[in-house]
């Protein structure tokens, strides 16, 4: 009997979910072990290497303190797979993200494959074809606990209506639960948001208040514990923390305009979001000009839901940042792909899917020909960047001949449009892998600057101090480039500096050492200075500790 959307997944689907899942996964690791921790992934890399050092504990800590605006939840994840691989190492730190990345891919195929196969398969693709989704795959990004919940949320409301097995919805209180655990409060209101707007865009009015009623207990139930447990934790003052980082700082901080999501997802959420636009557009003309209320339809008004809840409802807390509405992805990059399943009756989407079919086959030849002015420029501007150019262009050219293979292949348009789609992602996660990130390493370094200095003051026997740096900043990117731990020292003006005693190594930005007064800073000697990051630093001694 021939499978259909109607019917629970045939062994081949569980299959092609798996190896689907596995690939991903394999692309989303590749490399790691040999990367340096840069960016926003050095706060989480540092809470897990405490947690390593000093035993698990209900709140992340830096510098023995507990530190508020997280859950441990995902930090002892990566701490699990640190005693699994024998300590923390950027490979198991990124690992429980990629993850969480590849099961994202695997709900978005089977999700569209409630449809069709090829509905699944191009909503995956353009999932895996767009920035902001593989840098959060490929580093330590606890967005994706909330974004995995709600794909699996949609999934269960969605197939239980499909295949007629309404108790696979009951599950989704698990997965609010989950989304709590692992991101707080926020983790738990994306999901809840979209089911809800499932229930009324189905009319479904008696689940939509029952359910939401439900779900808005749970999470004041949770909200109420996660207080309780910071209280238990650290008192009063802890829990005034956990609760202004979690819920109320979120609602009071850099004031950016409330259409920032959409129109910053223009270029962080491409292709898929741009496409995405330009479908639901198409979609709304058909739909009230020619009545067109057929189940894809329909399907395409389900996945609008899901969107809009997730980027108004962060569109409302003034503390914005793209990775924020990441569990919106799966939506519009089905949203995206339905020009590729479209009836040909319906020329808009013809156009549509026509364009884009040109933009796939010639992508990896768009690529390699980015990629060459790239070499131009970064041969005569920088030095030291190791990028394997010529095997980038042998990979791009092998690329561009099998889109020319399947173009002169006899087999169906919509064979050639998923071989376009699949060799598209796979050159752009590539030129993600071997360009993008080396040159990020390149402009984040710190690795080098550390060990060099960490030799010196482990040989001087001197202490580690921070001048006029705050301990959630720049510190944060040399600890966790020590080789050896060592508790550093935090001074804050120009007295503590020419009263510091013991022999020490100071580090600080270059702009606070050339504020120095003359006479103090004739007192030392520079002993590096360089980039650790983004920031200009200075390493320096008192004269005759160097000695």
């Amino acid at each position: 009997m021939i499978s259909t959307g109607h019917t629970p997944l045939t062994r081949r689907n569980h299959l092609e979910s798996l190896l689907l899942f596995f690939s991903s996964l394999i692309l989303f690791t590749w490399g790691l072990h040999s990367k340096e921790v840069i960016g926003f992934d050095s706060r989480f890399y540092l809470f897990a290497q405490e947690m390593w050092r000093y035993g698990v504990s209900w709140f992340p800590l830096t510098y023995h303190q507990p530190y508020p605006d997280y859950p441990a939840s995902s930090t002892f994840i990566i701490y699990l797979f640190a005693c699994l691989f024998g300590g923390v190492t950027k490979f198991s730190a990124v690992l429980p993200s990629a993850i969480l990345a590849a099961l994202m891919v695997t709900l978005t195929y089977l999700i569209g494959s409630l449809h069709s196969k090829r509905w699944g398969w191009c909503g995956a693709m353009l999932l895996l074809l767009t920035s902001a989704f593989i840098k959060s795959a490929r580093s330590i990004s606890l967005d994706l606990y909330p974004a995995v919940m709600t794909a699996g949320c949609f999934y269960l409301l969605y197939s239980a209506d499909k295949e007629n097995i309404p108790q696979r919805s009951k599950w989704v209180y698990l997965l609010f639960f989950a989304g709590f655990v692992f991101r707080g409060p926020i983790g738990m209101v994306m999901p809840v948001g979209v089911m809800c707007s499932y229930y009324l865009i189905n009319r479904n009015y008696k689940k939509l208040f029952l359910h939401g009623f439900a779900a808005f207990l749970l999470l004041c139930l949770c909200t109420i514990s996660l207080l309780a447990l910071a209280y238990h934790v650290g008192g009063n003052a802890f829990m005034q923390d956990v609760l202004r980082m979690e819920i109320l700082g979120r609602m009071d901080n850099h004031y950016l305009p409330r259409y920032f999501y959409f129109t910053n997802s223009m270029a962080s959420y491409a292709l898929a979001y741009p496409l995405a636009c330009l479908v639901l557009g198409g979609a709304a003309y058909y739909a009230y000009f020619t009545r067109d209320f057929s189940p894809e339809k329909k399907f395409l008004l389900q996945l609008f839901g899901w969107m809009m809840v997730i980027m108004l409802g962060m569109s409302i807390p003034d503390d914005k940042k793209v990775r924020y509405i990441l569990p919106m992805l799966p939506a519009i990059a089905l949203i995206a792909a339905y020009p590729f399943v479209a009836p040909l009756s319906q020329k808009y989407f013809t156009f549509l899917r026509t364009v884009f079919r040109r933009i796939l086959f010639v992508f990896p030849l768009i690529l390699m020909l980015g990629m060459l002015v790239l070499y131009i420029y970064l041969s005569r501007h920088t030095h030291n960047l190791s990028i394997h150019f010529i095997s980038i262009i042998l990979f791009f050219a092998v690329m561009q001949c099998i889109n020319v293979l399947l173009t002169f292949n006899n087999k169906m348009l919509s064979t050639r449009e998923n071989g376009f789609l699949g060799v598209a992602a796979l050159s752009f996660i590539v030129t993600n892998i071997i360009i993008v990130e080396p040159i990020l390493l390149y402009l984040d370094r710190a690795r080098e600057l550390v060990m060099l200095v960490e030799t010196q003051r482990i040989h001087d026997h001197a202490r580690l101090v921070f001048y006029k740096e705050k301990p959630d900043g720049l510190p944060i990117k040399y600890l966790i480039n020590m080789t050896a731990h060592d508790e550093p020292v935090f001074i804050h003006n120009e007295n503590e500096l020419a009263n510091f005693s013991a022999p020490a190594y100071f580090i600080t930005s270059e702009s606070y050492f050339d504020e120095l007064s003359p006479s103090l800073a004739d007192k030392f000697h520079i002993v590096e200075k360089d980039k650790l990051g983004h920031t200009d630093v200075i390493v320096f001694t008192f004269k005759g500790n160097d000695d």
